[in-house]
């Protein structure tokens, strides 16, 4: 499924959109390049949760945890384990039932992701802020892909 977003509020709001299908336990691995939209969108995603502080990718620290009315929101940004070291994280105690976690640069933990996530990619197009984000249900079960068309639905009714 693909979405076209033509500015970064239009990405915030896809996400606030998407927001609204979440679950706990859910994981989304985000990709894309740099300046792809990535961090605009975990910031609309965010505020559409109910989080109030500043959301910035936690590039240093790598994870950062907001509590949620229910359970919490963990934004892991794994790009600084381009070289190793995610053995060293306990990326496992962050993906859990009671937590919506955001994952970018998922390709330097390929090993320490779940075996199903929503996969979101980001690709820059001709424009400078126009963006093709394509969604993506790994490894997903009759229920995930019903989610996603029931997504896909909701998504173009609100256009």
């Amino acid at each position: 499924m693909d979405i076209w977003t033509k500015s970064p509020e239009e990405t915030k709001d896809f996400a606030a959109r998407l927001s609204k299908q979440l679950k706990l336990g859910q994981v989304i691995r985000l990709e894309g390049p740099l300046g792809s939209g990535k961090t605009t969108f975990t910031q609309g995603l965010g505020r559409a949760l109910g989080i109030q502080r500043a959301i910035k990718s936690p590039t240093y620290t790598i994870v950062k945890n907001y509590p949620l009315e229910k359970g919490e929101f963990i934004h892991i940004d794994a790009y600084r384990l381009e070289e190793g070291g995610a053995d060293t994280v306990d990326i496992d105690m962050f993906i859990h039932s009671e937590a919506i976690t955001l994952i970018e640069w998922g390709q330097f933990i390929e090993d320490y992701l779940p075996e199903k996530y929503l996969l979101i990619t980001f690709e820059l197009q001709d424009e400078f802020h126009d963006r093709r984000i394509t969604l993506e249900m790994i490894n997903g079960q009759n229920e995930d892909l019903a989610w996603l068309n029931h997504l896909a639905t909701d998504l173009k009714e609100s256009n």
